[in-house]
């Protein structure tokens, strides 16, 4: 076998001494060397890659790798799929011999076949005037079934290029390129065709050089299932923030590129494709740009409308797929991606619904191709506008409305280099808590890399920033667009004093899909203005409404402010195109979404009146060419780009992110949990929280305890029994023993339904609960006699949740729950009964130690239905308090207890301290 020292490569010699000592030595390694051929292979094919830069011409820069001029090679079209997997294949297996990875005699005798075949080709068209006579090599055993590169076309449409390494061939011209294609198509030719495919073979696990955690690797597995399998076609790696998913999602390109397979990269965001195209190294597009046809829009009316108030709209078709019968697409942050139904006045995106549009074009739904898509995404952020989950992260939602069964793996275990930073350890609360669907606790661990701020400290702080140099600027995440206007007001005023309007320097955000000059520019997308004019141009319109009452057509006045601007556009790949564009300049300003109904029909009426040839007439062709065309109608929608609400931000990453914690909202809920999650999770380096929310208890009932009012203590400053009695007591009385037991058991019963107990109401001889599961609420009866046995069970009204809670709580009548419930006994704190419940135990956990700074014990602790009554002592002054909670396990108040009812006793410091540490410190 491999030991044969038949020096294959010797036709080498003659004009490329080198690649024959480099293919002749790995030849020699033998099998008892196998991690030695494989590197020795990887340096021939390095050296020659870099021949083929010279012979084509490509400039060779010292800093790119060997993946990165592969890469260049690949998007340039250059090389055809199998040549590609062949270098790439050898590449990735030396990387993995040279980092102590196992290489077997098998895997070696395929490297050196492949290198063999490469060789031969490369010689052939190094220099196609000779007469290249290779003999076979004599330990070959060629593979007598072509692989899946052989056997399929290469496609002419090949993925751009590395993000800002290769200007030079994009500037190919097209004529040269297919010279180049033709010369390596009949070199190839000339090999013998037995070993022209691929021979080596890599698993997913060995596309990654780096180790493992076991949490990827099991995510891998089920990977590798799913690209092995005829009939999975959609495969969903969701994962929370530092998983890693960016990381596999690198290595799967990697895997592809090695077995010749053909693969898209895509997000929802133009700054999302382009974060997606630095981590892996490879070209990246937004969505819109990859399933949509821009350059042949399409036009349709509704019918006959009254003059005045005529409107036109035009849509982008969903192109045609041209990529391989195999390709796998890969879209990066997929819980962006929306499925209700979007489009603005004038224009559309295929059907309007994207989710849709991105199945259809990849075409797998009637099993025509082989095509696979990767989702990935994180199913803790915000699902997009308009909807209660992100659909393309629900299999559910993907079997119920897209008839599509996918597979799916969540990653959990946050990377350990991950693990240590501020955000991660500010993050994973948040996500554990929307994991479990508790949401009691909030709190922030402040250090170097998250910071607490006033609202008055933002602008100082967002301007050192900026100063710092680095190309990616900070940004302000707000809830609302109001918010996001006054900081990108405040934010100007520092950087453009005096001036008003747009400025060379501004950075702004598309707030509606456009194509300006043939580029798409989608909403979200950020771009930086080069020059803006300093006049603009006013134009007035009257619209005509019908008033549907009175049948009267009714006339209002709008007017509509125009500025041109030229603004830079950065590509996923790093490049930037500089477009001239007219720009609505009082909806740069305003504080609006976008614009309302009337300010968008203006436009089309506007038009009509410059085109009054147009106007009512029977051409649609010729006025849907101009329109396209037309700048005042297509005139950009853009906003100041220093702020944006959370949803424009998703997708992004930032050095600096400073987050306006909203307020005047219940900061103990899902979408408060994941707003701040979403808003957190864009920064990349330093996070800045602006007036975060505190979650407290605020204190309940009379204020009693008061110093100059009440004592804890009696006289002599013992513990009065009142006090003792009011914590430390063994039973409790029939009735609440009673009304804790069915709320323990309608706690059991209702076990993982998903289904939350909101309150429960105590009547005469009926405990009344009411019990949510999503947006489906009811109240469920549940009678008992005077012996505490529940009689019956009600839910009115009819329905199917009541329906169902009633089938889940008819276990409880007939049943007697009216014994007395023993509970926490007497003595120290370390003699105490844990609480029963885990939300219980994890605050008597977090008020343990706070207590303890201040030698304060707990000497009782009685369960109560809806509280926990704790009893402290310090010396001998006590305090009794009841720590409330409500049906989500969430914290609400405490109240102090009056056991001893004294009035006119000078009060101790306890009670004082304790409400102190309750409220002020110990996070609920």
């Amino acid at each position: 076998m491999i030991g044969d020292h038949s020096d294959s490569f010797n036709f080498l010699q003659r004009f490329w001494p080198d690649l024959h000592d480099l293919g002749r030595k790995a030849e020699q390694a033998g099998p008892h060397e196998p991690d030695l051929v494989a590197i020795r292979l990887r340096g021939l094919t390095e050296t020659m890659v870099v021949k083929l830069f010279g012979q084509l011409g490509l400039q060779y820069d010292p800093a790119h790798s060997h993946f990165d001029r592969l890469v260049l090679l690949e998007n340039a079209d250059l090389l055809d799929a199998r040549l590609l997997s062949k270098f790439h294949a050898i590449r990735k297996v030396g990387n993995n011999a040279a980092h102590n990875g196992k290489v077997t005699p098998a895997q070696a005798e395929a490297l050196l076949e492949d290198a063999w075949s490469l060789s031969c080709w490369f010689c052939r068209f190094m220099r196609p005037d000779i007469e290249w006579l290779t003999p076979a090599r004599q330990n070959a055993n060629p593979l007598s079934v072509p692989s899946m590169v052989e056997t399929q076309d290469v496609s002419a449409e090949r993925q751009p290029t590395v993000p800002g390494k290769s200007s030079n061939i994009l500037k190919f011209p097209e004529e040269r390129v297919r010279r180049i294609r033709e010369q390596v198509s009949r070199a190839m030719a000339e090999v013998d065709p037995r070993v022209r495919q691929l021979r080596t073979s890599i698993t997913l696990h060995e596309a990654f050089t780096e180790s493992l955690s076991s949490d990827q690797a099991a995510c891998l597995d089920a990977l590798s299932t799913f690209l092995s399998s005829p009939t999975q076609h959609v495969f969903l790696l969701k994962g929370y923030a530092g998983t890693g998913k960016t990381f596999l999602a690198k290595g799967i390109t990697e895997y592809l590129s090695a077995q010749g397979r053909a693969f898209r990269l895509a997000a929802p965001t133009g700054r999302a494709a382009k974060i997606i195209s630095e981590k892996t190294g490879r070209d990246a597009r937004t969505v819109h740009s990859q399933i949509y046809n821009f350059s042949d829009l399409k036009e349709y009316t509704k019918g006959d409308q009254e003059v005045g108030s005529e409107t036109f709209k035009f849509y982008a078709e969903i192109a045609a797929n041209q990529d391989q019968a195999n390709t796998v697409y890969i879209v990066d942050e997929a819980s962006l991606l929306s499925d209700v139904y979007s489009e603005s006045e004038f224009f559309r995106s295929g059907t309007g619904y994207l989710l849709h549009d991105l199945i259809s074009y990849v075409g797998f739904k009637h099993g025509e191709t082989d095509r696979k898509i990767i989702l990935v995404g994180d199913p803790a952020q915000l699902p997009p506008v308009g909807m209660s989950v992100s659909p393309a992260l629900d299999t559910e939602y993907l079997h119920k409305h897209l008839g599509l069964d996918a597979a799916e793996y969540e990653l959990k275990e946050v990377l350990r280099q991950k693990a240590d930073s501020g955000i991660i350890r500010n993050v994973m609360p948040l996500r554990d808590s929307l994991s479990k669907g508790t949401f009691g606790s909030l709190s922030f661990e402040f250090d170097e890399d998250v910071l607490r701020l006033r609202a008055d400290e933002v602008l100082p702080l967002y301007m050192a920033a900026r100063s710092t140099g680095e190309a990616n600027i900070p940004i302000v995440i707000t809830r609302s667009n109001s918010e996001a206007a006054s900081y990108n007001r405040a934010i100007r005023d520092a950087l453009f004093p005096g001036r008003d309007f747009v400025a060379a320097g501004d950075r702004l955000i598309v707030t509606a899909n456009a194509v300006v000059n043939g580029s798409f520019l989608a909403n979200g997308e950020f771009v930086d203005v080069v020059d803006a004019e300093t006049m603009v141009e006013r134009r007035s319109v009257n619209l005509r409404y019908r008033n549907e009452e009175t049948g009267a057509v009714d006339v209002i006045e709008v007017s509509l402010v125009f500025r041109d601007i030229q603004i830079t556009v950065s590509s996923p790949d790093g490049a930037e195109t500089v477009l001239t564009a007219k720009i609505l300049d009082d909806h740069l300003h305003d504080s609006g979404a976008g614009l309302d109904a009337a300010q968008q029909r203006a436009l089309y009426v506007d038009f009509l009146k410059r085109h009054p040839d147009l106007k009512r007439g029977h051409d649609r062709e010729r006025l849907s060419q101009i329109i396209r065309q037309d700048p005042y109608f297509n005139a950009l929608r853009v906003k100041f780009g220093y702020a944006v609400t959370c949803h424009k931000a998703q997708g992004g990453e930032w050095g600096h992110v400073f987050v306006n914690c909203p307020s005047g909202q219940n900061p103990r809920s899902a979408e408060y949990f994941r707003w701040l999650y979403t808003a957190m999770t864009r920064s990349s380096g330093k996070l800045y929280m602006i007036d975060p929310p505190e979650v407290r208890l605020k204190v309940a009932g009379p204020d009693w305890w008061s110093p100059s009012e009440v004592s804890t203590t009696s006289t002599d400053g013992q513990l009065s029994a009142a006090a003792q009695a009011g914590g430390t007591a063994s039973i409790i009385s029939p009735q609440e023993a009673f009304r804790l037991g069915v709320l323990a058991r309608v706690r059991d019963l209702l076990g993982e339904t998903g289904i939350e107990i909101d309150d429960v109401a105590h009547h005469q001889y009926q405990e009344a609960f009411y019990l949510r599961r999503d947006l489906d609420t009811a109240r469920a009866n549940i009678s008992y006699n005077g012996k505490f046995k529940v009689t019956a069970v009600a839910v009115p009204p009819a329905g199917a949740f009541s329906e169902q809670l009633g089938e889940l709580l008819r276990p409880l009548v007939g049943q007697s729950i009216g014994s007395a419930l023993p509970v926490a006994g007497t003595g120290g704190s370390s003699g105490l009964q844990s609480p029963s419940r885990p939300f219980l135990a994890q605050f008597h956990d977090r008020l343990l130690p706070l207590l303890r700074e201040r030698q304060i014990h707990i000497v009782g602790l009685k369960e109560q239905a809806w509280s926990q009554r704790y009893t402290f002592s310090r010396g001998g002054d006590a305090a009794v308090v009841d720590v409330f909670y409500d049906g989500r396990d969430r914290f609400t108040k405490c109240m102090p207890i009056n056991v001893g009812g004294r009035q006119g006793v000078p009060a101790g410091t306890l009670l004082p301290e304790v409400l102190e540490i309750l409220t002020a410190q110990v996070i609920p």
